[in-house]
């Protein structure tokens, strides 16, 4: 009888271990960070964008990134916008103030760089790490691909290589990964969460998540030393709570990139979110071109950002 007894109280025993261990696991799961998603409005299909105008009516934005009340842009006049009403595929902003990104920022302490003179720079690179991959791999250009996503692998990894190899040149150790975070869907950002954490491992000095935008092409067309080059628009995750950290380092790359390579920057836009930007104070996510234009052009923006990148991280 004792010896029955003692084995029920050993099965109560390791029954209720059991149940700790279980409601441990539960709580640790609840709450490890998760990332914070973009709004509803995504355009997969990489022909659908939102319109967004000022309250006098005037356009400021088309773009196919999910765009909701509370969003903020910086444009390419350094006029911020906030968003504060969105219906459908229209939107309202308010200019919010007059931003000044390119205060004490000296001309004087830029390199003179050209994208055909790349030995120009001379600066502090070697040995430095830069990461580079894609959220949306299916993405492409319509005049190159006749499609604006292909699965699994886009138009968008030869951008990314071509900014990749730019770096390079430039004196970077650059990885570029080409991790599959298919299908483009609202839970893309949660695989790719495991790239970038990946890629972190190698303390770079930043990390880029490489998109290509929707909007129309005239929105996203500009012409530099007498090419015609995709504009560039980083985007910024407002729900990351160490944002300003990560939109300092965008202001960094928007100012020097107005002084040396003039309308190269389409602007910034902090959107609902976080990107997965809370994981480094210098992530960011470059969107290049827009699926209506070509590898071409978008290729002569990312190795022209990658001139600005290396201005800004080469003087650290």
């Amino acid at each position: 009888m004792e010896s029955s007894t003692n084995r029920r109280y050993l099965w109560i025993f390791f029954g209720l271990l059991l149940g700790v261990m279980a409601i441990s696991y539960i709580v640790n799961t609840m709450n490890t960070p998760q990332p914070a998603k973009p709004g509803d409005f995504d355009d997969q299909a990489g022909t659908a964008y939102v319109t967004v105008r000022d309250t006098e009516g005037n356009l400021i934005l088309q773009t196919g990134l999910p765009v909701t009340v509370n969003d903020e842009y910086i444009s390419a006049e350094d006029i911020h916008y906030i968003v504060i009403r969105v219906d459908g595929d229209k939107a309202l902003a308010r200019r919010k103030t007059q931003t000044n990104a390119q205060a004490g920022i000296s001309s004087d302490s830029l390199p003179a760089v050209t994208l055909h003179y790349p030995n120009n720079l001379i600066l502090r690179t070697a040995g430095k790490k830069l990461a580079i991959y894609h959220t949306h791999n299916d993405e492409s250009y319509i005049l190159t691909s006749g499609k604006s996503a292909e699965p699994p692998d886009g138009d968008i990894l030869k951008v990314g290589d071509a900014m990749a190899e730019a770096l390079r040149r430039n004196g970077f150790t650059v990885v570029h990964k080409k991790n599959n975070h298919n299908p483009h869907d609202i839970n893309a950002y949660s695989r790719s969460r495991r790239t970038s954490v990946q890629a972190l491992k190698d303390t770079p000095e930043a990390i880029f998540d490489i998109h290509r935008d929707s909007a129309p092409l005239s929105a996203y067309m500009t012409t530099i030393n007498g090419v015609e080059t995709a504009q560039v628009m980083i985007v910024i995750g407002r729900s990351n709570p160490n944002m300003n950290a990560n939109l300092e380092f965008a202001r960094q790359i928007k100012a020097t990139a107005d002084k040396i390579y003039p309308g190269l920057m389409r602007g910034i836009y902090m959107g609902r979110g976080d990107y997965n930007q809370d994981l480094y104070p210098r992530a960011l996510l470059f969107e290049i071109g827009t699926a209506e234009g070509s590898l071409t052009i978008a290729s002569h923006g990312a190795r022209y950002l990658s001139d600005v990148i290396t201005a800004v991280l080469g003087q650290d």
